[in-house]
């Protein structure tokens, strides 16, 4: 019987050490009862060997300053979004974890090799203190961008999303959730300036996003695209 996303997402959670002790006791006896299931655990520990530790490294304030200053007043564009759920109750602490297994499923979820898979662009937004995480998502071809919210709090306001291309112009990509991860569709004429050493950011806002396109609040989040 072909596993689910949902069994395959199990399988991987189980490899890294994402499921609480009751869950992972119940996943661990399903591999003596479940070939398949045993079979996609298997996969997943040795892709687990291959990765090395993502390190961390703090943003001088210059750079902090820069993405203030780029983040000033520029049209907002709105966007069409729909939900997607992934995996909930991710810790700071499993946000690289989250980053790479969110990537691997989002290349294969009918668990079947597809030849020319377009290259996915990722992103680790964070806080320079380490208090915000936001795992993202990118498919060039499709325009789906995914947001996997880790840790997300701006109190009473909400979340807005930048892009900020090599021109140096933030351009809003709309609100976030903070709560659960969502996919969001990008419109094609924004998509050119979502690539590879782009940044994003985010930063608080009032309900409806930034007045004018001009950002209000300070930047509580950013990270740079990269390939995986």
């Amino acid at each position: 019987m072909r596993l689910t996303d949902e069994d395959i997402a199990t399988a991987g959670e189980l490899a890294l050490g994402l499921l609480d002790k009751a869950e992972a006791a119940q996943a661990r006896a399903r591999l003596a009862d479940d070939p398949n299931f045993a079979s996609e655990h298997a996969k997943w520990s040795d892709r687990m060997v291959a990765m090395e530790p993502l390190e961390e490294e703090a943003p001088s304030p210059a750079v902090w300053s820069r993405i203030d200053a780029a983040i000033a007043s520029q049209p907002r564009q709105d966007n069409t979004v729909t939900r997607l759920r992934i995996w909930q109750g991710l810790t700071a602490a499993s946000f690289a974890v989250a980053l790479v297994l969110a990537t691997m499923l989002w290349r294969q979820p009918e668990m079947q090799p597809v030849p020319a898979q377009p290259q996915i662009l990722v992103a680790a937004i964070g806080a320079e203190g380490g208090r915000e995480s936001v795992a993202a998502n990118y498919n060039p071809q499709t325009g789906a961008l995914q947001i996997i919210p880790i840790s997300l709090d701006t109190g009473t306001l909400y979340p807005e999303l930048w892009i900020i291309p090599e021109d140096g112009v933030a351009r809003s990509l709309g609100m976030i959730d903070p709560s659960k991860p969502a996919v969001h569709s990008i419109p094609q004429a924004m998509r050119p300036h979502l690539h590879k050493g782009a940044l994003f950011a985010i930063t608080p806002e009032p309900a409806g996003g930034a007045p004018g396109g001009k950002a209000t609040g300070p930047v509580i989040a950013k990270g740079a695209i990269d390939t995986i």
